[in-house]
């Protein structure tokens, strides 16, 4: 990734903040709706300590979500049968009508993010039916086999030029070989095409910079909860399931975000692994960007 630029001032209507969380497993398999669940790290904790809390001004959002697909039943790593719930239905993020105006080099990043990812070609739909099996009926059960898909094939390489995004089924067909840009494109466009909603979250430290995907997973705490119980099912190995709250400005509404980097922990990738610690700028599918 390319070195942070400074920020310019941008125009905006709406305000939303940011809270990375972590939730143990081992509570979380007790009773994923306890208030001893929601963890979140207090204001004022180290860079030691866990990511860092995030706050952002954004354009407008309509964020109206009903129903949840049927949940299905699944087998997790062990054998073991598990009820697999669906992911949330896709909340709409309309075309910028705000009059917010984005310095050029992150709209520039937003279009190549956005072109990168697609999600039309049959390359990719062709990919996820080798992946899941499945053309439709999708579930957090088909998200994990992506993710787990993806992290078993993927090859590092350095990319020199950072402002060059490869398209997804260019990076497929290459045999999952690139860095963590392209690894975000893939993954996003593989989620994307089976109907999921990511964004991509570039972020920065004093020493370098990274980029990962995060899966939406509900508007309502139960609902997100019921999903990283699954995945902390499926995941036994898995200490703590990371994910990030969105809290808009009437205080009532709170997305949920999924950290579907290819960080885990006991050595091991799962959904939800701790999130890189640094200073963060998001990219949304139609072009909102929240610094």
């Amino acid at each position: 990734m390319a070195s942070e630029r400074a920020l310019v001032f941008i125009l905006l209507i709406f305000f939303a903040s940011f809270t990375a969380g972590c939730i143990g497993t081992d509570s979380l398999n007790e009773s994923f709706v306890s208030d001893e669940l929601n963890k979140l790290l207090p204001e004022g904790v180290s860079r030691s300590q866990g990511p860092e809390d995030r706050e952002a001004n954004v354009t407008g959002i309509n964020d109206n979500v009903t129903g949840i697909n049927d949940n299905v039943t699944g087998i997790d790593d062990n054998g073991k049968s598990i009820t697999s719930p669906g992911v949330p239905e896709v909340p709409t993020y309309p075309e910028e009508r705000s009059g917010a105006v984005y310095p050029k080099e992150y709209r520039i990043l937003s279009q190549n993010f956005q072109r990168a990812i697609g999600s039309e070609e049959e390359r990719i739909k062709e990919e996820v039916f080798n992946i899941t099996g499945k053309n439709s009926g999708y579930n957090i059960e088909d998200a994990c086999a992506v993710y787990n898909h993806v992290n078993r094939n993927w090859k590092y390489r350095y990319d020199k030029n950072a402002e060059f995004f490869f398209r997804a089924s260019q990076t497929i067909d290459s045999g999952y070989i690139g860095d963590c840009d392209d690894y975000s494109i893939v993954m996003s466009a593989l989620l994307k095409s089976m109907g999921f909603n990511t964004r991509v979250v570039t972020a920065y430290n004093e020493s370098y910079g990274h980029a990962y995907p995060e899966l939406y997973i509900g508007n309502d705490r139960e609902t997100a909860y019921r999903i990283m119980d699954y995945v902390a099912g499926k995941y036994p190995f898995a200490e703590n399931i990371w994910y990030s709250e969105r809290m808009l400005d009437d205080g009532e509404r709170t997305e949920y975000w999924l950290n579907f980097d290819w960080s885990g922990s006991n050595g091991y990738s799962h959904p939800g692994g701790e999130y890189f610690r640094g200073r963060s700028v998001i990219y949304y599918p139609n072009g909102l960007i929240e610094f």
